[in-house]
């Protein structure tokens, strides 16, 4: 497989994983959703499986868009997808299994939310403060945690070596650098 290949590939299987977080779907409910085997969507999201033509038909019938939509890297995918009849109706009824719901899972449990979800995002590519943590969610999830919630599952996570961390100084609100150290969180 190419180099090009492979970057084509990565690029569809963020795809993916973006149109699972768009349906608020997890593995497992994506590939009931869909009629897949669970290994088939982790293949396709690991890349040792092809993304290919058909299963994205498939999904695209599911979803009231074109599949070819799906594949074509230089079309967003509408966030309009999750109101399609398909979707709502599978909601409505596994709405009692919150393994198949990315938000029922990760709503009982900030170092879910962190794991699952924080982690996975772009915006830990770079080392980011907790304050930053904090706006980002609140402003992409609408979530806000009380007291040392949030800061408590970062470190949790640091431990399970989902996250790095280091000490820098704190940054003021006017954005210069103080003298205190803070941690700071990324991911590897």
């Amino acid at each position: 497989m190419s180099d090009q290949d492979k970057t084509y590939n990565k690029k569809l299987a963020e795809r993916l994983y973006q149109i699972m977080n768009i349906l608020d779907m997890t593995y497992i409910g994506f590939a009931e959703f869909t009629g897949r085997d669970v290994s088939h969507i982790y293949g396709i999201i690991n890349q040792s499986r092809p993304f290919n033509d058909t299963f994205a038909e498939h999904i695209g019938n599911k979803l009231e868009i074109k599949g070819a939509k799906i594949l074509n890297l230089n079309v967003s995918i509408p966030t309009s997808i999750s109101k399609a009849d398909a979707v709502v109706s599978f909601k409505r009824d596994n709405k009692d299994n919150p393994e198949y719901f990315l938000y029922s899972k990760t709503d009982r449990s900030v170092d879910a939310f962190v794991s699952e979800v924080l982690v996975k995002s772009d915006f830990l590519k770079k080392p980011r403060y907790l304050n930053e943590i904090e706006s980002y969610i609140e402003t992409e999830f609408q979530k806000s945690y009380i007291n040392d919630q949030l800061s408590k599952a970062l470190r949790y996570a640091v431990t399970k070596k989902t996250l790095q961390s280091e000490k820098k100084p704190i940054k003021l609100k006017n954005g210069d650098l103080g003298k205190r150290l803070v941690d700071v969180y990324w991911v590897d």
